[in-house]
């Protein structure tokens, strides 16, 4: 059993550390309004290894968008967000051409996941939306237990026969709160390892590997079941607390560690064996607003 519940988010990795006194070495957080000012964006840089093994995520800068509340609003805030998104992309490839004395001409978007599972859908729905250009190409090469091929080398193969200078690389992801689901979104030029979040680890698309730079976009659409009530049973003691009648039992709660809070959690669950992950009901409507406000956003930062 994982001891661990589940993130794909550099911010919530971070969160680990908020509250005490540790800080993190070589890890930097900036925070500012968005575009519009009705949603938030973070951005995490991992500066050096010492940061890297803290934050259990590679040197780079991770940029998220946080409270996208797309169910709230409508078109203009969806424009609004799409425009944060092509400025974050567009200052990150800029970013990266300048540190790596590069021209980034030519870029291969990918959509990764599988189309037939709505929650892993989001890179298809994206990449689906975008219109190919001299400088814009876009694949979704499916997953491997479906095509039998290794997604990383499909790709690798693909940007040596079209001469692509970077990958833009889209994927849903796995986060620990629930309030994060379909509501933040990651740009980070780390690349990506394709169903890490879930367990199921495959080749990483990073520029080790594809041997040009790699930018990775996500959203965390699904939530590990036993996160779900790790934070039902933390509000259930918070409210037994504040009406004095916990009998230490919040405290005790309280002092364990997150290890130890997750397997209690499982243990609630009598999920020792089996693993579930869960997303919202309306998943349906929220990728495809995704993938028009994550499509819009990459054709506004590569044209």
């Amino acid at each position: 059993m994982n001891t661990e519940i589940r993130t794909d988010l550099a911010l919530e990795e971070q969160e680990r550390f908020a509250g005490t006194k540790r800080e993190i070495s070589g890890v930097v957080l900036e925070k500012k309004t968005g575009y519009g000012g009705r949603f938030g964006v973070s951005k995490v840089v991992i500066k050096n290894e010492c940061g890297a093994r803290a934050m259990r995520k590679p040197m780079g800068t991770y940029v998220t968008m946080e409270d996208c509340l797309i169910e709230e609003y409508e078109d203009d805030f969806y424009e609004e967000m799409s425009y944060e998104v092509g400025l974050q992309l567009g200052e990150m490839l800029k970013t990266l051409e300048r540190r790596q004395g590069i021209k980034i001409r030519k870029i291969l978007a990918v959509g990764l996941g599988n189309r037939d599972a709505t929650p892993d859908a989001l890179g298809p729905e994206t990449v689906g939306r975008l219109f190919a250009t001299d400088r814009l190409c876009a694949v979704t090469p499916d997953v491997t237990v479906k095509t039998g091929i290794e997604t990383a080398d499909y790709i690798r193969g693909l940007v040596k026969e079209i001469h692509a200078d970077g990958v833009i690389a889209i994927d849903s992801l796995a986060a620990r709160n629930t309030a994060r689901l379909n509501t933040t979104i990651q740009i980070a030029d780390t690349g990506i390892c394709p169903g890490s979040g879930v367990g199921n680890h495959r080749m990483g698309i990073n520029e080790e590997t594809m041997g040009v730079p790699v930018i990775a976009i996500g959203v965390p659409t699904v939530v590990e079941a036993a996160a779900m009530v790790k934070e039902v049973m933390e509000h259930f003691l918070q409210l037994m607390e504040e009406a004095k009648t916990g009998n230490g039992i919040a405290q005790m709660y309280q002092e364990f560690t997150v290890k130890e809070k997750h397997q209690f959690a499982c243990e609630l669950m009598e999920m020792s064996d089996r693993e579930f992950f869960v997303t919202p009901k309306d998943i349906d409507e929220n990728i495809r607003i995704l993938g028009k406000i994550l499509a819009e956003g990459i054709e506004m930062a590569v044209e």
